[in-house]
């Protein structure tokens, strides 16, 4: 069984049905000069990173499905004249990279990993593999318009961080996860994880075949 403990925990999840609110408080926490060259996925995401450990030493893993659904959307609409910089924020890893853009950070490895209804376990082998001082673990998901429609596009908006470690010094909980037979037929739903993330409650994915995932806190 492989197994991560968990140092650092931090979420960003809009309500249903929020009218910009959430948004606009974004907007506020960077300023409005640079949240005009942001993307609300970058902004999400750069919240959540900001207090992780992140140095030149880092290994930093960054899992999302759909990525930049409203700077894709945007970038294919301004055809036939196709803008330059909705084209660099559409690209998948964009949200991490302007995190680490606005603080000139640089990292030791950075892995973007896309799509999969096994995303998080592939994310979570990929991170176990690394070997930085530090490992960091990010995601998250965007609302689409016609993307969403498409059924290309999450359904809610979100971002989480976890700052993880081998070792159990100085861990709020733990991650671990076992590969049986049917390992990649293991489907975590992402919302509810990050659910549990935010809330600090438990997550267990199990199949009779020995396949599993579990996320525990420390009393």
């Amino acid at each position: 069984m492989s197994e991560l403990f968990i140092r650092k925990v931090a979420t960003w999840i809009e309500p249903p049905g929020d009218d910009g609110a959430a948004l606009a408080a974004l907007r506020e926490v960077f300023g409005k000069r640079v949240a005009r060259r942001m993307t609300r996925l970058g902004m999400m995401v750069s919240q959540v990173l900001k207090p992780m450990t992140i140095d030149a030493g880092t290994s930093l893993v960054y899992a999302s499905t759909y990525s930049e659904a409203c700077a894709i959307e945007k970038f294919l609409k301004s055809f036939p004249f196709p803008s330059p910089q909705m084209f660099q924020t559409s690209i998948h890893p964009s949200a991490p990279e302007q995190y680490l853009i606005q603080q000139q950070q640089p990292v030791g490895e950075f892995f973007p990993l896309a799509g999969g209804t096994d995303i998080l376990l592939r994310a979570l082998d990929c991170v176990y593999a690394c070997g930085g001082d530090s490992l960091v673990l990010c995601g998250g998901e965007e609302v689409g318009t016609w993307l969403l429609e498409a059924g290309v596009s999450s359904l809610s908006n979100y971002a989480w961080a976890l700052e993880l470690s081998h070792s159990a010094s100085d861990a709020i909980g733990h991650l671990c996860w076992e590969e049986g037979e049917e390992f990649s037929a293991l489907k975590l739903e992402l919302p509810r994880f990050v659910a549990a993330l935010n809330e600090r409650a438990p997550y267990c994915v199990e199949l009779a075949q020995g396949s599993r995932m579990e996320l525990v806190w420390s009393a």
